[in-house]
C-alpha cells in the first residue's frame, strides 16, 4: 500500500507540471489503477474519460497496451484525433507506470474532428462536445518540444520518488523539491513567482520576495513577492548593501536567520510597510561568485524555522541561482551578438556612405542604440576646421556637448599639441560631476578626437569598451580614408579585417584557422602552385565576409574571386560562366568540401554537399580528408579545473565553431537543458564566466585544436 506522503507529494508535483503546460496529467499504471487525481482537468478530457462506446479505441487501457515498450515520451493520436502525450515511468528496468498528458488538436483537422463527433455522439450530447472541442488549444512544435522536455523530467523524478520509497529513503522529500523548481520554465513572465510559491510551500512561510541587485550593485530592489495580501508596499521597495537583515546578507554573502525579529530594530524595512514578522530567512542567489539577488522570506506566527526546512530552502536557492546564471550567459550572449551585428552595419557603411557628416552621425545613432548612455558623444578636431566638431544621437540635449566640446578642445588642443601619449588607452575622468570614459581616435602621432562615453556602472562600461574601442578605429580608418591618407598595402587592410573578425567573431576566426590548415595542407599534399596555397588560406580566414564587401576594401584579388566561387556552389549554382579560370573552379570545390568537413564531420560531410562534384575532385579530397582527425580539446592543468569528459570536450568544440544551445541539441539529439548542465559544468572547469570568455581562453592558452594526420 502506498504511504498517503507519498501520494500527496506525488499529486503536487503533478499538480506543477499541469499548470505549467496547461494539460491535463494523471499517472497510471497498465490497468488503469491510478496513482493520482488528474490534475488540470479540461471539459473534452472530462467528456473523453466518461464516453463509452462500442469502440474501445481510446480508452486508457488500450492506449498503455498500444505504447508499450516505450522508453521515451511520445506522441499519441487517438482514433478522434485528439493528441496526447505518453510518458513510461522506469524503475529497475520495467515500466510499471505512465503518464498521461493532453489533449490537443492540430489545427488543420478540427473539422475532421467534428465531423467524427457528430458521427458518434447522439444529438443531445453534441452541444457539450462542440463547446469542449473549441477549448481545446491547438499548439505548434516549439510547444510541444519544451513538454517533451519537461514531461520526461517529471517521469524521472516520479520513478526516483517510487524507488526511494521502495528503498525506504527519506530524502524523496528533497528530490521532489529540487524537480518542481526545475520542472518551472524559466521563460515564463510567472517563473520566479513559481518559485516563490514553492518556496512558500516548502517552508510553511507566510510570504516570499525576491530582490535583484542587477541594475545597481550597491542597491537591492524587490522586484517580486508572494502571499502579501492588500497594498503591497514591499513590492519595487529598495534598500541598500549591509541595510538591515537583507542587506547584511547582500553584504556577507552566507545565509542568514533571525528569530524574534519583531523586537530587532533592523525589521524596520518590512515595518514601514506594514509587514511584521517574528522570523526572517535569507539566501544569496549567487553563482561563481557572481551575485545576482536575494531569497527571502518570513512569517508573522511561527517563532522558528526548522534546520531541515532551512536545508530544504537552501537547495531552492541553489537551483534558483544555477537557472538565473544561466538566463544572464544567454542574455549577455545575445547582447552581444547584436554588438556584433552593429559592428557589422558600422563596417558595412564605412565603404558605402561617402559623405564624411553622413557617416559620423550614422555612428552615434548605432552606438547609442546599443549602450544607451545618458551622455554620448564624438568630437572631432581636424586642423583645417574652425571649431571642434560635435556629433550626437539626435535625441539628445545640445548645450551640455557644446560645453563638453570647449573643455575637450582647451584639456588636449590648447596648446597646439596633442597629448597622444596619454590617449593611447582610454582615458576616465571627471567632469561638471559625471564620470566620462573618452576613447581617443588617434593616428600615428595626430589625435583626431574622442568618442565619450558615460557608462551606468563598471559592468556596463566593461561590457560595451570593447565593442566602442573597435568603433574608435573604424572612424579612424573612414577619416583616413577620406582624407586621401588610407594606406594602400592590401595586406594592412586584410589585417584589420582579420583583426576585427577575432575581436567580435572569434568562433568564426577559430573556424577559419581549422579550415585554412586542412585546406593548404590539401593542396600541398596535390602539389598544387604555392600562389593557390597562399589564395585558399587568405579565402579560408575571409570566408565569414561578403565578396562584394570584401572587393570594396581590397579590389578583386584571388581570394575574393574564390570565395565569389564558394558562394556560388554553397547556393547549389554551378555556373562557371563569370570565372575563366579553371584554377578557381577546383579550388572553390576543395574549399567547399574542406567546410563541410569541419562543419558536420568526417562521417556526413558528402550528404550536404549543394552541388555534384566530379569523380576525380571527389576522391582525391575524399581520401586526403579520410586520414585526417581533429584531435580532442588539450588543456593543460592551467587552464582546467578539472578535467573534460568526452561528451564536454564534444560539446565544448561545437561552441568554440559557433554554435548555439539549441544547434548542439539537435546536433547531438539531447534536450537544451542537458546542454546546460554540460555547458555550465565546462565553464566551471575552465574557470570561464561565457562563451567569450571560453574563446578568448582558447586564444591566450594551450586551449587549442589542431589537425593531425594519423
Amino acid at each position: 500500500m502506498m504511504k498517503n506522503k507519498l501520494k500527496s507529494n506525488l499529486q503536487m508535483l503533478q499538480n506543477a507540471y499541469s499548470s505549467l503546460c496547461g494539460l491535463t496529467v494523471m499517472i497510471t499504471n497498465q490497468a488503469d489503477e491510478r496513482l493520482t487525481e488528474p490534475s488540470g482537468m479540461t471539459d473534452m478530457v472530462g467528456l473523453l474519460l466518461g464516453y463509452q462506446s462500442n469502440s474501445t479505441e481510446d480508452t486508457i487501457m488500450k492506449i498503455i497496451e498500444k505504447v508499450r515498450g516505450i522508453s521515451k515520451p511520445i506522441i499519441y493520436e487517438t482514433i478522434s484525433g485528439f493528441k496526447l502525450l505518453v510518458a513510461p515511468v522506469q524503475i529497475r528496468e520495467q515500466t510499471p507506470y505512465y503518464i498521461l498528458a493532453g489533449v490537443w488538436i492540430d489545427g488543420s483537422t478540427k473539422e475532421l474532428i467534428t465531423g467524427k463527433i457528430k458521427e458518434t455522439i447522439t444529438p443531445e450530447e453534441w452541444q457539450h462536445w462542440i463547446r469542449a472541442l473549441d477549448r481545446v488549444e491547438v499548439y505548434d512544435k516549439q510547444n510541444i518540444d519544451n513538454f517533451f522536455i519537461q514531461l520526461e523530467a517529471l517521469a524521472d523524478t516520479v520513478a526516483a520518488l517510487l524507488e526511494c520509497e521502495q528503498n525506504g529513503n527519506n530524502s524523496s522529500n528533497n528530490l521532489q523539491l529540487l524537480n518542481l523548481v526545475h520542472l518551472l520554465d524559466s521563460g515564463s513572465l510567472s517563473w520566479i513567482q513559481g518559485v516563490l510559491g514553492i518556496f512558500v510551500r516548502v517552508l510553511g512561510l507566510e510570504f516570499a520576495g525576491y530582490a535583484s541587485n542587477v541594475t545597481n550593485s550597491e542597491q537591492f530592489t524587490v522586484i517580486e513577492t508572494t502571499g502579501i495580501h492588500g497594498d503591497n508596499l514591499l513590492f519595487r521597495s529598495s534598500f541598500y548593501v549591509g541595510e538591515g537583515f537583507l542587506g547584511q546578507v547582500g553584504l556577507s554573502r552566507q545565509m542568514g536567520y533571525w528569530e524574534k525579529v519583531d523586537r530587532d530594530p533592523r525589521v524596520s524595512f518590512f515595518t514601514s510597510k506594514g509587514i511584521k514578522p517574528k522570523v526572517i530567512i535569507c539566501y544569496p542567489i549567487k553563482y561563481k561568485n557572481k551575485l545576482f539577488g536575494l531569497l527571502f522570506g518570513g512569517d508573522s506566527l511561527r517563532q522558528e524555522i526548522s534546520e531541515e526546512q532551512a536545508d530544504m530552502g537552501m537547495l531552492i536557492a541553489q537551483q534558483f541561482s544555477s537557472t538565473v546564471y544561466h538566463m544572464d550567459n544567454e542574455a549577455e550572449y545575445e547582447r552581444r551578438r547584436m554588438r556584433i551585428d552593429a559592428f557589422l552595419e558600422i563596417t558595412q557603411t564605412m565603404v558605402s556612405i561617402h559623405n564624411r557628416e553622413n557617416f559620423l552621425q550614422m555612428v552615434m545613432e548605432t552606438v547609442q542604440q546599443q549602450v544607451q548612455s545618458s551622455f554620448i558623444c564624438l568630437l572631432l578636431h581636424l586642423p583645417d576646421g574652425e571649431r571642434m566638431e560635435i556629433y550626437t544621437a539626435s535625441t539628445a540635449p545640445s548645450e551640455q556637448y557644446n560645453v563638453y566640446a570647449s573643455d575637450v578642445e582647451t584639456t588636449y588642443f590648447g596648446d597646439g599639441v596633442p597629448i597622444v601619449n596619454m590617449l593611447r588607452r582610454p582615458i576616465q575622468r571627471e567632469w561638471r560631476g559625471r564620470e566620462l570614459i573618452e576613447f581617443p581616435l588617434a593616428f600615428e602621432q595626430r589625435l583626431l578626437g574622442l568618442i565619450t562615453v558615460q557608462f551606468n556602472n563598471e559592468s556596463h562600461h566593461k561590457e560595451f569598451t570593447t565593442f566602442l574601442r573597435g568603433t574608435s578605429g573604424l572612424v579612424v580608418t573612414k577619416l583616413l580614408g577620406v582624407s586621401k591618407e588610407i594606406l594602400s598595402d592590401k595586406k594592412d587592410i586584410l589585417k584589420l579585417l582579420l583583426d576585427t573578425l577575432l575581436m567580435w567573431r572569434p568562433e568564426s576566426y577559430n573556424k577559419g584557422i581549422l579550415v585554412k590548415e586542412l585546406a593548404q595542407g590539401l593542396l600541398q599534399e596535390l602539389n598544387r602552385p604555392a600562389e593557390e596555397v597562399e589564395w585558399i588560406g587568405q579565402a579560408s580566414l575571409l570566408s565569414e565576409y561578403d565578396p562584394e564587401l570584401l572587393a570594396l576594401y581590397v579590389g578583386d584579388i584571388p581570394a575574393v574571386k574564390l570565395l565569389r566561387q564558394l558562394q556560388r556552389y554553397r547556393s547549389g549554382q554551378t555556373r562557371e560562366d563569370e570565372v575563366r579560370d579553371n584554377s578557381y573552379t577546383f579550388l572553390g570545390k576543395a574549399l567547399l568540401m574542406v567546410h563541410l568537413y569541419i562543419e558536420h564531420g568526417e562521417k556526413e560531410w558528402k550528404e550536404f554537399l549543394p552541388i555534384p562534384i566530379d569523380d576525380p575532385i571527389l576522391r582525391s579530397v575524399e581520401h586526403y580528408l579520410s586520414v585526417q582527425s581533429t584531435s580532442p580539446i588539450s588543456l593543460s592543468p592551467l587552464d582546467s579545473k578539472g578535467s573534460l569528459t568526452s561528451r564536454e570536450e564534444g560539446i565544448l568544440k561545437l561552441v568554440l565553431l559557433g554554435f548555439n544551445n539549441k544547434e548542439i541539441a539537435e546536433k547531438l539529439f539531447i534536450s537544451t537543458h542537458t546542454v546546460k548542465n554540460h555547458i555550465t559544468k565546462i565553464y566551471e572547469k575552465l574557470g570561464v564566466n561565457g562563451r567569450a570568455q571560453a574563446i578568448s581562453q582558447m586564444y591566450n592558452s594551450s586551449l587549442t585544436y589542431t589537425l593531425k594526420k594519423q
